[in-house]
Order: C-alpha cells, then structure tokens, then sequence
C-alpha cells in the first residue's frame, strides 16, 4: 500500500512540563490516536533486515510535537471542540487519578477553561494541522 503523505498528527505540549509529565502526555496521546485512527496505521507489517529479522513497520503519518503557552492551548482546544477532526486533551487529573469514574466525576465539575491541559493531539491533513497549529514552534 502507499504511503499517506497527505496528513500527519501534531502533538501540542504546554511549556515548561516536568520531563516525567512530558513523557506521560506524549505516551498517551499518541496511543489514543494510533487507536482511533480509521485509516490504516501503516503500509505492511514489517521491515526486514537483510538477516531477516522482522520489525513491525511505524506509523505512516508524520508527527510533529510542538510547544504552545497555557493560553494557546486553551485557545486550541477551543477550536477543536467543533472541528470534526480526530483530536485528544491531555490533562494533569488524567495523570493524578487512575480510576475513570473518578475522573468522570472530577471533569465533570470543572469548567473546560479551568482544567490543566498538559497537551492537545490532533491527526488531520496537513493543511488542517497548519492552519491550526502552524504558529507554534518545534518542540526542542
């Protein structure tokens, strides 16, 4: 099968995130979105090396990570909320409570504007991407 090269995922990351927060966030946003994604992940099953050992093939879709302020996040996920794209916010009480229920309940009295967003993944075409996140700047 070719290879997509029509569009990627973006994962946004807050500013300033603890290296244990960083890896957290990214962790599970790129699970979810390699989970839900309705295209295929990849092009085959593996890569062989030339002693024909087998490694399962990556995804097909470029990923960027970039890094946004607190305020651009929250403007982000703003816009997402009716974009129809595949999309997922990350937040500090997904990392501090592993019981779902509790998390239901706990997001469930905050207001969207008041939870702790520690990053934002989004898949889309690369224009979509651009023109949504095209301003911020490589993670580095």
């Amino acid at each position: 099968m070719p290879q997509d090269f029509s569009r990627k995922m973006s994962i946004v990351l807050r500013e300033n995130l603890a290296s244990w927060q960083l890896t957290n966030t990214v962790s599970h946003i790129s699970a979810f979105l390699g989970n839900k994604l309705d295209q295929p992940f990849d092009t085959g099953k593996f890569f062989a090396s030339e002693d024909g050992v087998n490694f399962p093939r990556n995804s097909q879709y470029g990923i960027v990570s970039l890094q946004a302020s607190k305020e651009e996040i929250m403007n982000l996920t703003t816009k997402l909320s009716d974009s129809g794209l595949l999309w997922i916010a990350y937040t500090q009480d997904m990392i501090d409570l592993i019981d779902d229920e509790e998390l239901i309940r706990t997001i469930g009295q905050k207001n969207s504007n008041d939870l702790d967003i520690l990053g934002i993944g989004i898949f889309g075409t690369k224009e979509e991407l651009k023109e949504l996140t095209g301003k911020f700047k490589l993670w580095k």
